[in-house]
């Protein structure tokens, strides 16, 4: 073979897997839906593409026919892989807070992954966090919540996993143990569901912006 033709062979090689790149993010666009779920799985594509010079390299990419024909609209195994590796982001909490959202999920009852999604979603790990608002640490505890638990001091992981768990159990259990109800409460409080005639998930369209955004967050970590 000559030199001219591994070069063709090699050019049609890469534009075959930049048809592939592409045919998988159409199909990622239409399998996810909403542009939150779509930029989450692309986010992690293109980290797993990413060469250590910060290029794409898509000779990492091998899909053949047979892999393709197995993505759908419902998902497939490859997807899954991909959609796993950005979930996995949610674990990264250290051994302390990986402990503490241990110990409180046994003590309440309430699936750790939930919880951890519930940290992603409020302090992204980060044990010292402070809103604007007032809210502290993982779980985010506003002052009075945090009182009203027996937190002495919100920054402490253990104390703020515990008290944030049990708050979160509060709603799960007002709510019929209905994770998005619960979770629109966490974040916006009981009363303003109350306020706004939201009884069921489908209401949840009927609160602020911020709140809908939060729950669609969170669902999305813990899924």
């Amino acid at each position: 073979m000559s030199v001219n033709n591994i070069s063709s062979t090699n050019q049609d090689k890469d534009l075959e897997k930049v048809l592939q790149l592409q045919m998988m993010t159409e199909i990622f666009k239409q399998a996810f839906g909403n542009e939150d779920s779509f930029q989450l799985v692309m986010e992690s594509l293109t980290k797993a593409l990413t060469d250590s010079n910060g290029n794409i390299d898509i000779s990492k990419l091998s899909l053949g026919d047979e892999d393709l024909s197995k993505l759908g609209y419902g998902g497939g195994q490859r997807l899954n892989t991909i959609y796993n590796s950005v979930k996995s982001d949610i674990k990264s909490g250290n051994s302390s807070i990986d402990e503490a959202v241990e110990n409180a999920s046994r003590k309440y009852g309430v699936d750790k992954d939930l919880i951890m999604a519930v940290i992603k979603q409020e302090s992204d790990f980060n044990p010292q966090s402070k809103s604007p608002a007032g809210a502290m640490g993982l779980m985010q505890l506003m002052p009075g919540t945090a009182s009203g638990l027996g937190v002495t001091n919100p920054y402490d992981v253990d104390q703020n996993v515990d008290a944030g768990t049990e708050y979160l159990k509060n709603m799960l259990d007002m709510y019929g143990n209905s994770k998005e109800l619960a979770l629109a409460a966490y974040n916006a409080g009981p009363g303003t569901l109350k306020n706004r005639g939201v009884t069921s998930s489908s209401d949840i369209a009927k609160l602020p912006y911020e709140t809908r955004n939060y729950v669609q967050k969170v669902m999305q970590y813990y899924v």
